[in-house]
């Protein structure tokens, strides 16, 4: 389902869209679940550089850690992952907004368990991804029911307009973490987008976002999709051409 010329001039002057239709059916939504916990499972009972952790600070552990747990490109790691980028409601939306040759920047998979998932905190995509032009778009699924007691995603409106922000890169134990700002928020802006289970929420790449800590008994696993036009390109000034090409045409296919 395309997006009604209302809801994409309301993407365009607030920067992000909280969709008013479920985007993944019951079942279907079981089934990732299913295999989302399985991939986790996975990650975490071998020495994988494939999960981190967002939420590690710099020093000694406490007894009971905060996760921000993180797995990227779930879409290598398991087939309904893989078929998911293909789904057409999600890509029906990402078309209406950037147009139809779209491609897969990365995706990723964000866990926050219960009573001791982790802040994520402010941040544009594009802070650290730098790519141009900047017209990125990101689709938030939730695939538990994402409330402001379990960590939903909060975002600024309009902040995508003023541009990219500074940010810095976060060290702990050798590895990076997220961009964080530099610059100071001021949190009476923020806005919460609650989910309930299957729909999702579309945000511009340098729309101001953060979640909050899970203080609650409920788990919060979502899945974050990163879509992009053909043609972007990467920091360096270089084309895309070899990410997943997901709908239309890739012109500067090399083959």
């Amino acid at each position: 389902m395309y997006l009604p010329k209302e809801a994409i001039e309301d993407f365009q002057y607030q920067g992000y869209l909280k969709i008013d239709h479920q985007l993944i059916e019951n079942d279907h939504l079981m089934t990732l679940r299913e295999q989302y916990d399985k991939v986790f499972a996975e990650q975490m009972n071998t020495d994988s550089q494939g999960l981190r952790n967002l939420a590690t600070t710099e020093g000694k552990q406490p007894q009971n850690p905060i996760k921000m747990l993180q797995i990227m490109e779930m879409w290598s790691r398991n087939e309904q992952f893989y078929k998911l980028l293909f789904h057409q409601p999600l890509l029906d939306i990402v078309e209406s907004l950037i147009g139809e040759n779209i491609q897969l920047f990365h995706d990723q998979s964000l866990y926050k368990p219960a009573h001791i998932g982790g802040e994520v905190p402010w941040h544009q995509d594009n802070g650290y991804w730098r790519c141009s032009p900047p017209n990125l778009v990101s689709i938030w699924i939730a695939l538990d029911n994402a409330d402001e007691d379990n960590g939903c995603m909060n975002v600024i409106p309009k902040s995508h307009v003023e541009g990219r922000l500074d940010h810095s890169r976060a060290k702990s134990e050798g590895k990076e973490l997220p961009a964080l700002l530099t610059t100071n928020i001021d949190n009476n802006q923020a806005v919460p987008v609650p989910l309930l289970a299957g729909h999702g929420m579309v945000h511009h790449c340098l729309t101001l976002h953060q979640t909050n800590p899970n203080n609650s008994s409920r788990d919060r696993r979502a899945m974050v999709i990163h879509y992009m036009p053909v043609g972007t390109q990467n920091s360096k000034g270089e084309i895309l051409s070899d990410n997943l090409l997901l709908r239309g045409v890739n012109h500067f296919d090399a083959e």
